[in-house]
């Protein structure tokens, strides 16, 4: 078994930028802002893109995506009731006004580590990579996150568009999600 030492020399380079980019992306959510309707899919697209890529590089591609899709589609709900929480609106320019919160750094965080744990696994015990289980547990962890994901940022897409009329005065950053 390798040193911790060891598997953190041995993590590749880009590893560490896309970890800041993560934390930076995390720590930005924790306050109220006003961002491009864009700006809450980066981290759920990343999370989906990260999953994908776990997908096709399985040892069962098909397997891996069968549970990636049914635990995505499990965990899309709970995504969505925690986007619910966040307070949201659509501005006339089309920008949102977003309350801070902690889901962006945990989401983020989570999808670094759990990737990170599962491509150290598979570097330690390769076999692994091949047996049915693990590509159904490691490809559904993928899925989960991409649901989560995906279900927080489709609630706050529904909620700013619904609260696209409240007026300055009605509006309270309130969301914790």
């Amino acid at each position: 078994m390798p040193s911790l030492f060891q598997i953190v020399a041995q993590t590749p380079v880009w590893v560490w930028p896309l970890l800041l980019l993560l934390l930076w992306l995390g720590l930005s959510g924790l306050r109220s802002r006003v961002v491009p309707i864009w700006r809450p899919a980066l981290l759920p697209l990343i999370g989906l893109g990260v999953s994908l890529t776990g997908v096709a590089q399985s040892g069962s591609p098909t397997l891996a995506l069968a549970s990636w899709l049914a635990v995505l589609l499990l965990a899309f709900g709970p995504g969505y009731a925690l986007g619910r929480r966040r307070a949201v609106r659509l501005l006339p320019e089309g920008r949102l006004e977003l309350a801070g919160g902690w889901f962006g750094l945990v989401f983020g965080l989570s999808v670094f580590f759990v990737r990170y744990a599962l491509g150290v696994l598979f570097g330690v015990l390769p076999a692994l990579r091949g047996d049915p289980l693990w590509v159904a547990l490691s490809a559904g962890i993928g899925g989960a996150i991409a649901g989560v994901g995906l279900g927080w940022l489709a609630a706050i897409l529904v909620r700013a568009r619904r609260n696209a009329s409240m007026t300055d005065q009605t509006f309270q950053m309130r969301g914790m999600g």
